[in-house]
């Protein structure tokens, strides 16, 4: 991988400034493809990060970043995403729940302190994976959750059964490939959920979510895996009445329409909750890193993990 989005040195105890400079790391654990992440160890607890559908844990670098070294840093990228294999189609979410604690397991995580943190589709994954495995997690950071209300729930669902999903059948119409990295970065800049992206953020999707392939740079995750995890959203309500730790719940103040109602839903279930919204969109810690990092480290330093 290239190191263009790396960040600046900002002191003595912050070596790191590139997202290549951490530890890779591959696991066969379960079944399914080889899955793959970066590692590195901290002073306090460690961020186990599972990144938005399409993306992967390098493409959040300009968040993840700022933690170090206060915090450890262990980014899963399900399959399909950054450089972990293609599966043939889409395992499904219950297998995805199955895998993750394996692969973390075969990792030396289990027994450590973790927190859970996760964006978009990454979020509901990491809510349903906290309440299957109990003591896993100290605490939780749900950015942008994808929580659908029950009867949205149900839309989504029959919307893909009859071929009708919007955010499917534009996964699957999109560009995948370009001339150059920074014709991916030009393309992109400010379309769709790429809007106010910094240019860290951009330059991070060209470099970790892209790969080189014949002279051109290609998207890691393919167009129908993408698709197909649209298609196939995380059911999270049983698991909110099932989490003990503390969870933040942070979101955009301009993302999607479900979410006040997912709000509502989510506090009455889970009293241990802290709800917080910053400007921006789906994306919103793409859009700005700091005030993203300031608002999760305020919620993770008043807990005793």
């Amino acid at each position: 991988m290239l190191d263009s989005c790396a960040a600046p040195k900002q002191s003595k105890n912050m070596p790191i400034t590139s997202y290549a400079e951490l530890k890779p790391w591959v696991s066969h654990a379960g079944v399914g493809p080889a899955l793959r992440g970066r590692r590195i160890a901290g002073q306090g607890p460690t961020l186990h990060f599972l990144s938005g559908n399409g993306f992967c844990g390098g493409v959040y670098w300009p968040l993840l970043r700022q933690f170090l070294p206060d915090y450890g840093l262990f980014t899963h990228d399900i399959e399909g995403q950054g450089d972990s294999d293609n599966p043939a189609r889409f395992s499904g979410v219950r297998a995805l729940l199955r895998r993750i604690p394996q692969v973390m397991a075969d990792q030396g995580l289990t027994g450590q302190p973790l927190i859970g943190i996760g964006h978009s589709f990454g979020g509901a994954l990491t809510l349903r994976v906290a309440a299957e495995n109990p003591g896993l997690f100290r605490a939780l950071v749900l950015l942008d959750p994808i929580l659908f209300p029950p009867l949205f729930f149900a839309g989504i669902r029959m919307a893909a059964l009859v071929g009708r999903h919007p955010m499917a059948n534009g996964a699957r119409r999109r560009r995948d490939r370009w001339a150059t990295r920074d014709e991916v970065i030009e393309r992109l800049r400010g379309r769709g959920t790429y809007k106010r992206w910094t240019e860290e953020a951009m330059a991070c999707f060209a470099d970790y979510a892209t790969h080189d392939e014949g002279g051109q740079r290609v998207l890691s995750c393919p167009r129908e895996i993408e698709a197909a995890v649209f298609e196939h959203p995380v059911y999270p309500w049983p698991a909110f009445r099932r989490i003990k730790v503390p969870v933040l719940f942070l979101r955009g103040e301009h993302s999607f329409s479900f979410f006040p109602a997912a709000e509502r839903r989510a506090q009455r279930a889970c009293p241990q909750l802290t709800l917080r919204r910053l400007p921006g969109s789906h994306c919103f810690m793409q859009q700005d890193p700091r005030a993203s990092h300031a608002v999760i480290a305020e919620f993770l330093e008043t807990l005793a993990v």
